[in-house]
């Protein structure tokens, strides 16, 4: 049996984790991974984990996030505010014991590399990061994308997801890892600079790859999310709006997947840099807008 402990309860995705491990499915009515279990949680809010407790039958809150040691095999860190991932992961990832830490991995370049440099030391595995890169929108897009490429048509793209500058969870890390990690899958990693506007607490971030640009459209005022494909010989349009057209519980089940296989086989589902990555470019697109000009990465 795979113990899991999770700190962040604030974090809705604390409960939707703790339900899909630790109650049947609706539709089966078994349990979809009888050898994991989310044993205990930690605020620290004490509101939300007492809900955890009551709704999905974990078997302890923490007093404190050193009450899991010992008590657990792996740990979710799921905390709103990325500034606190790192010294809440830290601990266990020098034990090098398995985490999960949601996005945004942190809100520091410096912090992420940090943790990953303690995961290399200990041999912990790591995963995590924005769930919509998961969802098979993406996937498809992701799929139109490579096919255009390799018959010489596609010509750019433009999509966008919210985040506010503003957020009191850490401004703009909060929720840019969403648009920022889709773009990742869709169309690589190979970002060679990037520039960024804001206008009304939205930013349109032009990502430049070696034959091609993708616009970056980050609306603070609006849930709909999209994309626009353009081709030589059509345009491609296809929504991969998370919040209403896609279930987002389903996102949320390929996570905890994603964690359950790397508990089972070792494996990490993305390298240490595939996760340092996202902090590196939303740090670029910060700094792009506080100085107004292009940064080369």
């Amino acid at each position: 049996m795979y113990r899991i402990g999770i700190i962040g309860t604030e974090n809705s995705h604390a409960m939707a984790f703790s339900k899909i491990v630790n109650l049947p499915d609706p539709e089966t009515g078994k349990l979809r991974y009888p050898d994991v279990r989310i044993v205990g949680v930690y605020g620290p809010d004490e509101e939300s984990a007492k809900r955890i407790m009551d709704e999905a039958g974990v078997d302890f809150i923490a007093k404190n996030p050193e009450e899991f040691h010992g008590k657990v095999d792996a740990m979710c860190i799921t905390c709103r505010k990325g500034s606190l991932h790192y010294k809440y992961a830290i601990p266990f990832v020098e034990k090098g014991m398995p985490v999960f830490v949601d996005k945004p991995f942190t809100s520091d370049t410096a912090e992420a590399e940090r943790l990953i440099a303690g995961a290399k030391k200990s041999g912990a595995r790591l995963c995590g990061g924005s769930s919509a890169r998961l969802v098979m929108d993406v996937v498809m897009l992701k799929n139109i994308v490579r096919q255009l490429i390799a018959k010489n048509e596609f010509i750019s793209a433009s999509l966008n997801y919210a985040a506010d500058p503003a957020s009191e969870y850490d401004g703009f890390y909060f929720y840019s890892p969403h648009l920022t990690e889709i773009v990742l899958e869709i169309f690589g990693k190979e970002i060679k600079s990037l520039i960024t506007v804001e206008k009304n607490g939205s930013r349109i971030s032009v990502w430049r790859y070696a034959g091609f640009d993708i616009t970056l459209n980050y609306t603070k005022d609006t849930h709909e999310s999209g994309a626009l494909i353009f081709a030589k010989n059509c345009n491609i349009f296809r929504e991969i709006d998370v919040g209403h057209h896609v279930d987002i519980s389903l996102a949320y089940a390929m996570e905890v997947q994603h964690l359950v296989n790397m508990l089972r086989t070792g494996e990490m589902p993305v390298s240490y840099e595939d996760l340092v990555l996202p902090v590196k470019l939303i740090s670029a697109v910060e700094e792009s807008v506080k100085s107004g000009k292009e940064i080369f990465l």
